[in-house]
Parts: C-alpha cells; sequence; structure tokens
C-alpha cells in the first residue's frame, strides 16, 4: 500500500530533480512542482541574488506553512534542492536523492554557466553525499532512497521510484562517494583540488 504523503525529490544541481518529478506526478495523476515554483506561488522568496543569478527562498516561512497550511491540493510531488529545509518529516511519504558522477556533472555545469567556486562547491558536496546527509538528518533512513541517476534513464527510475513507494520494495542507501574519482581525474582535480596540482599516472608521473 501506498505511503500517504509527498514524495520528495531532490539532490544536486543537475542530477535529473525535476525531470524524475514531473515523471512522478504524470504516472500517479497528480500535481508536481519544484521548491522554487512553490515558494514563488506562495510569496515565499526573500530576494532576487543577481551575483548567483538566482532567487533567494524563505525556507523557514515555507516550512512553517506547510507544517500548518499542509501542500497545495493535488500536491504529490515536489522536487528541489532545498527540499530537506522547508518539506517537514510528517508530509513525507518518501524522499528520493538523486546522486550522479561528478564527471558527468561537470559538463553540465560548464553548459550552465557555473564559475570556478560554483562549480567546485557543486562537484565536492556531490563527491561527499551533502544532499543525502541533509536529507538522511531531515527524515531518517525509513524515508530515504538513494538512486544513482549517473547513466539512467527518467522512466526506470520513475518506475523503481513508485516500486518504493508503494511498499513493494524497502528504501535503499547506497552511500556513494566520489570522493577519489574527484582527486584523482585529470578534469576533475584541477577544479575540487587546485592546491594539489596535477594528477598522477600510475607510473608517478602528471598525467598530460
Amino acid at each position: 500500500m501506498a505511503r500517504p504523503g509527498v514524495i520528495g525529490v531532490t539532490g544536486s544541481p543537475a542530477t535529473g530533480k525535476k525531470t524524475l518529478g514531473r515523471r512522478l506526478a504524470e504516472l500517479l495523476g497528480c500535481r508536481h512542482a519544484t521548491v522554487l515554483e512553490l515558494a514563488l506561488e506562495r510569496g515565499h522568496v526573500l530576494e532576487y541574488d543577481y551575483a548567483s543569478s538566482e532567487y533567494v527562498v524563505d525556507v523557514d516561512a515555507m516550512r512553517s506553512a506547510l507544517e500548518l497550511g499542509g501542500p497545495p491540493e493535488g500536491l504529490c510531488v515536489l522536487s528541489g534542492v532545498l527540499l530537506p529545509s522547508v518539506l517537514p518529516r510528517s508530509l513525507a511519504s518518501l524522499v528520493v536523492v538523486l546522486r550522479a558522477s561528478p564527471k558527468v556533472l561537470l559538463p553540465r555545469y560548464l553548459e550552465r554557466g557555473y564559475g570556478t567556486d560554483k562549480l567546485r562547491d557543486n562537484l565536492l558536496a556531490e563527491a561527499l553525499g551533502l544532499v543525502l546527509d541533509e536529507a538522511l538528518r531531515a527524515y531518517g533512513e525509513g524515508l530515504v532512497h538513494e538512486v544513482d541517476s549517473t547513466s539512467r534513464d527518467p522512466d526506470s527510475i520513475a518506475a523503481e521510484v513508485l516500486e518504493v513507494a508503494s511498499g513493494a520494495r524497502e528504501p535503499r542507501l547506497l552511500m556513494l562517494d566520489w570522493l577519489d574519482l574527484c582527486e584523482g581525474d585529470s578534469s576533475l582535480r584541477p577544479i575540487c583540488f587546485p592546491e594539489l596540482g596535477p594528477a598522477r599516472s600510475s607510473a608517478g608521473r602528471p598525467e598530460s
């Protein structure tokens, strides 16, 4: 039997949160919204940060409103990086954390125009699983399902999530750690660890 409540989808930028959220809503016949969409809809935005080209969400006000009034009618899937800060545990039926290899995320971030600091922050955050850690602290292991989206299509992930949401399978934690990849890969190392210098080959020489 499906758990009542909202299915949350979170993860680092460019891991496929919005795509999966939309697909889940289509399959469930209900509404999907991103945290930002809901914040704009309800007036829970503090300002627009021109330096980062992003809206600043009032997470405290948004969380309080959801705690007091619940989700909007028909909303069954909410997605966003800030999900653990805004969706109360009492309203969550399942929280999906999408992970992806930093090697795959790097070109996506470059396409989005991320600067050096933003590149480093997001790649390291994914390598260390910071969003997963936030989700576990907010919801506990019993409600969190981790998925490696690196080489998977949204339909297969959606099918897996619906199995978990229906109770047909238990939530699973992969505890992925890509720190060694960031340190050893010649394209990631200069961004994540510029102080370490170039990566070395198995022969002990810097990679060209």
